[in-house]
Formats: structure tokens, C-alpha cells, sequence
């Protein structure tokens, strides 16, 4: 099992970990966050890297939460903010035999994503309360910024997604107890740099998701 040591995740084994620890360390992380972001950051990192590539593969949909943001100072706090109050993304949806998913958002976001990406077209109808969105491709990698860890990779990189913004984007993910995972989210920013900016987590359907520390 994992063990907490201040605000760090020492990795030993995953297998035996259960849904309720693992909500308790990323819980545990986004309250670190509120006092020491730094520390908040590392810890989440550290729980990552005591992931595994989902088993089985993923498949159909998953609910999203966002678990904490690290853009820049004051962006963070501006953005926190802001999805603190509407966050219109819900989750994600998998077709592990083609290895692509989609984006699931709610639907009154749909006139803001029509403002800001005017010439996409690969907005699919889901229903009466949402829609889905940019496409990825999924393979199995190292890590970007854990190379030693193995790590399902979700990749907007495709020619349907906006160039100057989804493109840019790489997700991962990795598993941390039956049924819920533990995601990065990667820029690559127009300099040439990549950057962590967001951790995320995916539960199935039936899961609890964790609290609210914004």
C-alpha cells in the first residue's frame, strides 16, 4: 500500500490500494494545495507515479473532475475561480478497440466553443444535456515528465482538432484503484516548451468522486 509521509506518496504497490485510499491521498493533495502549493503539486506527482496503465482499457464513458491547476501565478487563481462556479467539461469517452475517445461537455458551453473555434465542425450531438468534442487517439508510453513510468497517453494531436490550441494538448492518465484514475494534462506551448498545467481525475460510472478544495 502507499503510504503518506507528510505531504508525499512513497510508491510500494498498487494493486492493493483501494477506491477509498485513493481518494484519500488525492483529497489529501488538494488540501496541501491551500497551504503549499509547491507541496500540493509534489504530492499529487508522487501519486501519479504509483499508477499503473488502466486495466482493462478503458471503454465507454467516464466522469471528470479537475483536481488542481498550475498555469502561471494569478491565471491559476483567476481560472480557479472561474470553474469553481461553471465547468462545463464532464468527462471523456473511450473506444478502446479504434483507440480514439472524445470530450463530453454540457450543452450551454456549446455558444462560447463556437466563438473561440468558429471553424471546428467536430462537435457530436450526445443528448439533451450534452455534447461531445475534440477528438484524441490513445497509446500506451513513458511518461512526458515521468519517463520511467509507463502511462496511457491521450493525444489531441489529429487534424479534426483546432492547430493553434487542442493540438497542443497531451493527456495522461494512469490507474490508481479499480475503477478511477489519476490524469495530467501537458501543453505545448508555442515557444517550444511543455508544461504540466492541470491534474485531473476519471471515475466510472457509480464511483464517488472526490470533495471540492478549490
Amino acid at each position: 500500500m502507499n503510504q503518506v509521509i507528510g505531504a508525499h506518496f512513497v510508491p510500494e504497490e498498487i494493486s492493493d490500494v483501494s477506491l477509498e485510499a485513493a481518494l484519500t491521498y488525492v483529497r489529501a493533495a488538494q488540501m496541501t494545495l491551500t497551504r503549499d502549493r509547491a507541496m500540493g503539486l509534489a504530492a499529487l506527482d508522487d501519486l501519479f507515479t504509483c499508477g499503473v496503465v488502466p486495466q482493462p482499457s478503458l471503454n465507454g464513458r467516464l466522469r471528470g473532475e479537475l483536481v488542481a491547476l498550475d498555469i502561471a501565478p494569478g491565471l491559476t487563481q483567476l481560472t480557479q475561480g472561474i470553474i469553481g462556479r461553471w465547468l462545463p467539461w464532464k468527462g471523456k469517452r473511450f473506444e478502446p478497440r479504434s483507440s480514439i475517445g472524445d470530450n463530453i461537455f454540457t450543452r450551454d458551453s456549446m455558444p462560447l466553443g463556437r466563438i473561440i473555434w468558429p471553424l471546428y465542425r467536430g462537435y457530436v450531438d450526445d443528448g439533451a444535456e450534452t455534447y461531445r468534442a475534440f477528438t484524441f487517439r490513445t497509446y500506451v508510453g513513458p511518461g512526458l515528465v515521468n519517463p520511467t513510468t509507463n502511462v496511457f497517453k491521450i493525444d489531441y494531436d489529429l487534424p479534426i482538432n483546432p492547430s493553434v490550441t487542442i493540438r497542443r494538448v497531451l493527456d495522461e492518465l494512469v490507474q490508481l484503484a479499480d475503477g478511477y484514475y489519476l490524469g495530467k494534462a501537458h501543453v505545448h506551448w508555442w515557444w517550444g516548451r511543455w508544461q504540466t498545467v492541470a491534474y485531473f481525475s476519471l471515475t466510472a460510472d457509480g464511483r464517488p468522486q472526490t470533495d471540492d478544495h478549490w
